[in-house]
């Protein structure tokens, strides 16, 4: 990605953050073949490569985290999506309907066949991590800005709304800029937005999670928004003169309006 004109990657982060009003912080995804300093495996916060994320975002002092094959003490799952592993030969009947002579019948019922499993891996494509590791990240300006390749954002309903709103300001596409796609909740919040899937779509913002195995951890109002560089440079661009600067109060009112009453202003407000 050309850097000519990009904002500092803290910067960036920050212009994100105040779009969305997050109250956690940002990350960032890029790839590399040396362990940037300060940066521990991701295992070593939690064997969930999503769940490490998700607390480098609430804790404020959790160091940079990098995924690298070999890493056995990760999720044997996340490891395929970051594209360091291949699948193990059972997972197909564990995610969908189990067998018996793997982990005695367990299954996720994540989907109907196995085949569909395999068919949806087959459609997302080839997975390439970007370098040696793959690194999560605060968004910081010592991050080279044309390294970066996707940014995360943990918000609420309303500013995932917002967020889509923008993604889509400066585009005339209905219906693909922003995607809710099927998958690991590692895989819409790094391996499509980063464009390493060699069918994602690339110029798309992920918006999830679907896979309800993260639901213990992951709070019940909270949404995951996937953002590739180049979108997000442009978002960051757009907002001040998107509906979120020029009608900061329509798109994070300060009362509402109760449903049902006679002085609903929405729609006079609008036109």
């Amino acid at each position: 990605m050309n850097n000519k004109g990009m904002l500092a990657v803290g910067e960036l982060g920050k212009k994100l953050a105040e779009t969305g009003r997050l109250k956690l912080r940002p990350l960032c995804v890029y790839g590399t073949d040396e362990i940037p300093g300060g940066a521990v495996p991701s295992y070593n916060i939690d064997r969930c490569i999503a769940k490490a994320a998700y607390t480098a975002a609430i804790i404020d002092d959790t160091p940079p985290v990098y995924i690298e094959a070999g890493h056995e003490q990760c999720c044997a799952g996340g490891l395929l999506w970051m594209g360091f592993a291949e699948p193990h030969p059972k997972l197909k009947y564990f995610v969908t309907v189990g067998t018996p002579d793997f982990r005695g019948g367990v299954a996720e019922h994540l989907k109907s066949t196995p085949e569909l499993f395999d068919e949806q891996r087959e459609r997302a494509g080839i997975i390439t991590p970007p370098g040696r590791y793959i690194v999560i990240s605060p968004c910081t300006d010592d991050i080279a800005p044309e390294s970066i390749r996707s940014l995360i954002l943990f918000a609420g309903a309303e500013q995932i709304r917002n967020l889509c709103g923008l993604a889509q300001f400066s585009n005339s596409d209905p219906f693909f800029r922003t995607l809710i796609p099927a998958g690991a909740t590692c895989t819409m919040m790094v391996t499509f937005p980063a464009g390493m899937a060699g069918h994602a779509p690339k110029d798309s913002a992920y918006v999830g999670p679907t896979d309800p195995t993260g639901n213990i951890w992951l709070p019940a109002d909270l949404l995951i928004m996937g953002i590739p560089a180049a979108l997000a440079c442009q978002m960051a661009d757009d907002m001040d003169e998107s509906f979120i600067g020029k009608r900061g109060k329509v798109a994070y009112p300060q009362k509402r309006l109760e449903v049902g009453s006679k002085d609903n202003g929405c729609v006079n407000e609008s036109i």
